[in-house]
């Protein structure tokens, strides 16, 4: 298994699992009886931890003791960095599709509609931004 293999298995296997772990999380915390439709909206919370995992990739970088700069690879940095930014763009980008389009209210076309936005693209992004940072780890 290569090392980007190595990082993708793991970058998605592991945000998988927390997912579920967050689905969960959401409805216990709720105390009501039943499941909503927002328990499973992660999108937010999935671009965040790509966000923090590319943060700490570029914390690692320039805080680690004892760090060898002239083995550094700038491309991959030079990555990250894009990565961070527009992983924070992706953010801004789901938080509008949320204030958008989330409303427990919603029936019939408008909640199929809010469930294609918010459950399929809103999460793809924040999974892809997630899969995306943990790729990039530079150590």
């Amino acid at each position: 298994m290569s090392n980007l293999e190595y990082r993708i298995a793991v970058g998605g296997g592991v945000p998988l699992l927390l997912a579920i772990i967050g689905v969960i999380g959401k409805k216990l915390a709720r105390r009501t009886m039943g499941w909503k439709r927002t328990d499973f909206y992660l999108g937010v919370e999935f671009t965040l931890a790509g966000i923090s995992a590319t943060v700490s990739n570029l914390l690692s970088v320039f805080l680690k003791p004892g760090r060898d700069f002239g083995k550094l690879d700038f491309n991959m940095l030079g990555v990250n960095v894009l990565a961070l930014v527009l992983g924070m763009l992706l953010f801004l980008f789901v938080l509008t599709l949320h204030q958008d389009h989330e409303d427990e209210t919603h029936v019939d076309r408008k909640r199929i509609r809010e469930l294609k936005i918010l459950m399929g693209v809103s999460n793809l992004i924040g999974f892809v931004v997630l899969l995306g940072a943990v790729a990039l780890t530079l150590d």
